[in-house]
């Protein structure tokens, strides 16, 4: 019974340094990109030894791929989820639109949406990095078709709007929004943010 407490507080500590590491690197990792996340920076920043590092995550590649989930369930938990249990289609997609501009102005990372950054970063890497990346990418993009076709389905957008149309705009206002974040420009950002709102409010009438 000893042995099996022992070995639970291992894989606890484990996690936690982890977890620990993991904070730091996703801040890095939406300034410096995928690129710029290395063994040395990161151990750095969390304060722990590269050794350490490498018994954690093995090479660079499990370091960044760690790194990139880690920064996708932060946005997951703080604007998915709070926008998912809305009451209707509708509300969700609105709170998951405003979550998301409030997460990138509010700085939750500093370098802002890490998926429209490193999307830019790899679109041309084939490998494992570039394959988890169009993954995430997909997975957001079928949550609004969904949500845009739930919210049909009930009346609440117009039966004739164009879908696929209304994913791209509001894509492209987010990604364009993100820049602006990142370039400090706040009255760029605001026109995009209501831009994007416009179009979903748009489509409600």
């Amino acid at each position: 019974a000893r042995r099996l407490v022992r070995e639970e507080n291992v894989r606890l500590r484990g996690e936690r340094a982890r977890t620990r590491v993991l904070d730091e690197a996703v801040k890095l990792l939406s300034v410096e990109g995928l690129g710029g996340l290395t063994f040395g920076q990161v151990a750095d920043m969390a304060e722990v030894g590269k050794s350490n590092l490498q018994v954690l995550f093995g090479d660079k590649e499990n370091l960044q791929l760690a790194a990139l989930a880690h920064a996708i369930g932060l946005y997951q938990t703080q604007v998915v989820e709070p926008a998912m249990r809305k009451r209707t289609p509708l509300t969700r997609l609105r709170a998951l639109m405003t979550g998301w501009f409030d997460f990138v102005e509010t700085r939750q990372l500093p370098g802002g949406c890490v998926i429209t950054a490193v999307s830019s970063e790899y679109r041309a890497r084939p490998g494992p990095l570039r394959d988890a990346i169009q993954q995430y990418r997909e997975a957001g993009r079928a949550r609004l078709h969904e949500l845009l076709r739930e919210a049909r389905a009930q009346g609440q957008i117009a039966a004739d709007a164009d879908e696929a149309k209304l994913v791209m705009e509001l894509l492209a206002y987010q990604a364009y929004a993100n820049v602006a974040a990142s370039m400090d420009d706040h009255a760029e950002f605001g026109r995009a943010k209501a831009a994007a709102m416009e179009v979903l409010a748009k489509a409600a009438r």
